[in-house]
């Protein structure tokens, strides 16, 4: 049987990823503390995480001669590569919902283009003038130089300019009304603005955000017949005269065409006097043309009839920008996230490098329960004497030879004297026996090794508590990741170029899911 999963669906999709980052709600209309039952039950807890510090030709890469360091390995759907992820994952950070927004694709207006215009029932039988099947994917918006956004609602297209016209002026002003440009026949409705804070935050050369004009929201007009298009001109009608035809159809207004006939006796040009309201199917009355507008209304007095056909566009529900989402096919959700120098007291380490992110949905911490904090480290760690003057390199394969583990350091502080690490199969493939693939854990105070720098030192095993270690809990010398390995789900995964981080420098992560 033929079915559709329709793109009103993916636009709500977007609009309940993004609010399912703030909901529940208490009987105030305030969101619910992170602590409440309804909040640990119900809130998506999403979180940024980065990770692969090593460089991509080590490990599971290892002899692959198609993975560089500047040609990434592809990433697989698989609950073997979630594992990898976790292995090597550094820290993550919270997404809230001001770090996510739904948006469109960014068309900037230019001149010399023919646009799209808005019509209701593009299909793969009727395709845009730029061939599209699907509102949503025709080019029948803009943004203009002042980042204000407009729906294209006539692009000139008529018996004269079958294939319609190019646009020449730019568009501007913000008024409630349809604005009109005589010099190049488009008719455009303003939509919304990007206000400075969306535009660093949530624009790209692909997307830019978009949002709900309050004011454009309020003075939309629901099932309006903005827009009459001429088919065919006709002939034989009275030269240079003026009638006023019916629209007949569901509307709970009715709306009323203006016809003006040219000096050759066809239809020189139509419009909406009356757009009307609550259409969803409409026709205009072409054998009932009167000369007054009062006649057309109350279909009463003297008529003639027209030759030529025409047809109708009717705004979209709610009408034209009443939900600029729906109209323009907001079904992406841009997430724009900063790692900014220490964050989280250190959790996201500087003097580092990543290669991997992406994102995590509900992870749990190591008492299993929700993990709510902003930050989070995801490697374990180490502590050693104040006194112990060596500099571990970073991405070295560090061993105890004692207890058989075996690791790869993320990330050494001379100051403080933590080492962070992280172990997975992969480094532990070659150990023998029973330790084989096994994750041995670092303990005591036995010695540990660099295996490039050569460095031998030993924990501190008196090491206990946070101190000034990052915010991270050490017992004994040795701390757990915060995040609890394989808890959660893992939604999207990026493989990229090394991004070093250091001390003096913010990294502005932007990625879009499409729903």
């Amino acid at each position: 049987m033929p079915s559709l999963v329709t793109d009103n669906f993916r636009v709500f999709a977007a609009e309940q990823f993004i609010e399912s980052l703030e909901e529940p709600y208490d009987s105030s209309n305030n969101a619910e503390a992170d602590s409440s039952a309804a909040a640990q039950s119900y809130r998506s807890k999403i979180y940024l995480f980065i990770g692969r510090s090593q460089n991509w030709t080590l490990e599971r890469y290892s002899g692959q001669s198609a993975v560089t360091e500047f040609a990434p390995p592809d990433v697989y759907d698989s609950f073997n590569d979630s594992n990898e992820v976790y292995d090597d994952m550094i820290a993550v950070k919270r997404i809230n919902s001001t770090d996510v927004s739904k948006v469109i694709k960014r068309l900037t207006w230019k001149t010399g283009v023919k646009y799209d215009m808005y019509e209701n029932d593009y299909t793969s039988t009727n395709l845009s003038l730029n061939g599209h099947s699907n509102l949503y994917d025709s080019q029948s918006y803009a943004v203009n130089s002042n980042f204000q956004v407009y729906k294209c609602i006539y692009n000139g297209i008529s018996p004269t300019y079958p294939q319609g016209r190019a646009s020449t002026v730019e568009p501007s002003g913000t008024a409630t009304s349809i604005i009109e440009s005589n010099a190049d026949g488009y008719r455009w409705k303003y939509m919304y603005t990007i206000n400075i804070s969306d535009y660093i935050r949530f624009v790209s050369s692909d997307f830019m955000p978009v949002r709900v004009d309050s004011t454009v929201a309020a003075a939309a007009v629901d099932g309006a017949v903005e827009q009459l298009i001429i088919d065919n001109r006709g002939t034989g009608n009275t030269a240079n005269a003026i009638y006023y035809c019916p629209i007949i159809g569901d509307g709970t207004t009715d709306a009323i065409a203006k016809i003006v006939i040219n000096a050759a006796g066809g239809i020189d040009t139509i419009e909406s006097e009356r757009v009307g309201a609550g259409y969803t199917r409409a026709k205009v009355i072409l054998t009932e043309a009167y000369t007054t507008l009062a006649n057309a209304l109350s279909r009463s007095g003297s008529s003639v009839s027209l030759s030529g056909t025409v047809s109708t566009v009717i705004s979209p529900p709610g009408g034209h920008g009443s939900n600029p989402p729906m109209e323009l096919g907001g079904y992406r959700v841009m997430i724009n996230k900063s790692l900014e120098f220490l964050d989280g007291d250190g959790d996201i380490p500087v003097n580092s490098q990543f290669r991997r992110f992406g994102l995590i949905s509900d992870p749990k911490n190591v008492s299993n329960t929700d993990l709510v904090s902003d930050t989070a480290t995801a490697c374990f760690a180490m502590k050693f004497p104040a006194v112990t003057n060596v500099n571990f390199d970073i991405g070295e394969v560090i061993t105890q030879t004692t207890t058989g583990a075996k690791g790869r350091v993320i990330h050494w502080d001379s100051i403080t004297k933590v080492l962070r690490y992280y172990q997975n199969e992969h480094i532990d493939e070659t150990q023998s026996g029973q330790n084989q693939y096994k994750l041995v854990p670092f303990s005591g105070s036995n010695i540990v090794t660099g295996g490039t720098s050569g460095i031998t030192a030993t924990p501190d095993t008196a090491a206990s508590g946070t101190g000034s270690f990052f915010g991270v809990a050490f017992t004994t010398g040795y701390a757990q990741p915060e995040i609890k390995k394989n808890s959660g789900n893992i939604i999207y995964v990026e493989n990229r170029k090394a991004v070093n981080r250091s001390t003096d420098q913010t990294e502005d992560i932007k990625l879009v899911v499409e729903f």
